[in-house]
């Protein structure tokens, strides 16, 4: 059987928060997952609470060992960067909101705008 690390009181602390209080859905249940393992729970236990693989669950168990607080986050995938900028995208948003059930137009108004050709 694989646990995670004895933990320190401080890790144990660090977890704790993270649980509670993380904006990251993901992040929270990693940090949660570790704790149950400190606890003596299995990697088949919290992969069954949590419906995952138990492979993932030792994934996170072995990203915490290996970068620490930093593991409980996902990394930055590759792919294509967005065409909006964050300002770009909360002015589509607020077209959105105002129109919604005419994307055909809120692409038009975002390209008068912009001059960025989208799709709907």
């Amino acid at each position: 059987m694989r646990y995670v690390q004895p933990l320190t009181e401080e890790q144990r602390e660090l977890l704790g928060k993270t649980m509670k209080g993380d904006a990251s859905f993901r992040a929270r249940t990693r940090a949660h997952s570790l704790l149950l393992s400190d606890q003596g729970a299995t990697i088949h236990d919290i992969a069954e609470a949590y419906q995952v693989h138990r492979v993932t669950v030792s994934a996170w168990i072995t990203h915490w060992e290996q970068q620490g607080a930093q593991g409980l986050y996902d990394q930055p995938r590759s792919g294509r960067p967005p065409k909006l900028t964050p300002d770009e995208q909360e002015l589509a948003k607020h077209y959105i909101k105002e129109d919604p059930r005419s994307l055909k137009q809120v692409v038009e108004r975002l390209a008068n705008k912009t001059e960025k050709r989208l799709s709907k």
